[in-house]
C-alpha cells in the first residue's frame, strides 16, 4: 500500500469555495497592463499619455486647428478603446465628427465633454496603478 493509496483527495476533504471578486481597481489594472504591452513597460504611464493628449486637444480647440484637433481625436479615441474606456472613445469620436464637419459650436461643446470625461478617467487610471 502506497501513501498515494491511504492519503485521501485533497479535494474531498475541503469543499470547493468560490474565489472572491477581486476589486474593481485590480480588474482595471490588470487590463491595462495586458493591452498596453510594450508602451507601458517602456514607462509611459497611461494617465500621462491621456493628459497629454486632452491637453493638445484643447489647444488645437483654441487655435481653431481642426485637422489637428481631428487627428489628435482620433488617437484619443483608439487610446480610450484600447483601455476600456468606452464611454470616453464614443465622446472622441464625436469629437472627430464635429472635427471633420468644420462645426465649432458644436464641437467646443463635444470638447468640454471630453474633458469631464477624462478628468474621471484620468482619476480612475491614477487610482488603479
Amino acid at each position: 500500500m502506497t501513501f498515494a493509496d491511504t492519503c485521501p483527495d485533497p479535494q474531498a476533504i475541503v469543499p470547493m469555495m468560490p474565489l472572491p471578486e477581486p476589486p474593481a481597481e485590480a480588474l482595471l489594472r490588470a487590463r491595462l497592463l495586458t493591452m498596453l504591452g510594450a508602451a507601458h513597460r517602456r514607462g509611459v504611464p497611461p494617465s500621462a499619455e491621456l493628459s497629454a493628449r486632452l491637453t493638445r486637444l484643447e489647444a488645437h480647440l483654441s487655435a481653431c486647428a481642426f485637422g489637428r484637433l481631428r487627428a489628435d481625436a482620433r488617437g484619443l479615441r483608439r487610446l480610450a478603446t484600447r483601455l476600456g474606456l468606452s464611454e470616453m472613445a464614443r465622446v472622441a469620436a464625436s469629437v472627430e465628427d464635429c472635427a471633420k464637419r468644420g462645426d465649432a459650436a458644436a464641437l467646443g461643446a463635444t470638447v468640454a465633454r471630453l474633458g469631464r470625461c477624462g478628468a474621471g478617467a484620468l482619476g480612475a487610471l491614477r487610482r488603479s496603478g
